[in-house]
């Protein structure tokens, strides 16, 4: 592995074009995960700087989309078109 592959969040964030507040969102979503995308340093109680892989992170994103894309949703109704709905006993 390439240890220019290894950045801090500040060059991932700008490398892959996301923002620090879609990029959280992702990780709670746990499209980055501990170990495989990203690791801490430090020691003892204290919480480290994380490192980032930029090629898994890379990687862990197209296969979210792909995920996403499969995904199937329902129909929506407006909020106009469901009020008639309910004037007429629908």
């Amino acid at each position: 592995m390439n240890s220019k592959n290894w950045i801090e969040l500040s060059d991932l964030l700008s490398l892959l074009y996301l923002s620090e507040r879609t990029f959280y969102k992702l990780k709670k979503a746990n499209v980055f995960i501990a170990g495989e995308h990203f690791y801490r340093i430090g020691e003892g109680r204290q919480k480290g700087k994380c490192i980032y892989g930029l090629e898994e992170c890379r990687k862990a994103l197209l296969k979210n989309s792909v995920d996403n894309a499969k995904k199937v949703k329902g129909a929506r109704y407006s909020k106009h078109l469901l009020k008639e709905f309910s004037n007429r006993g629908l």
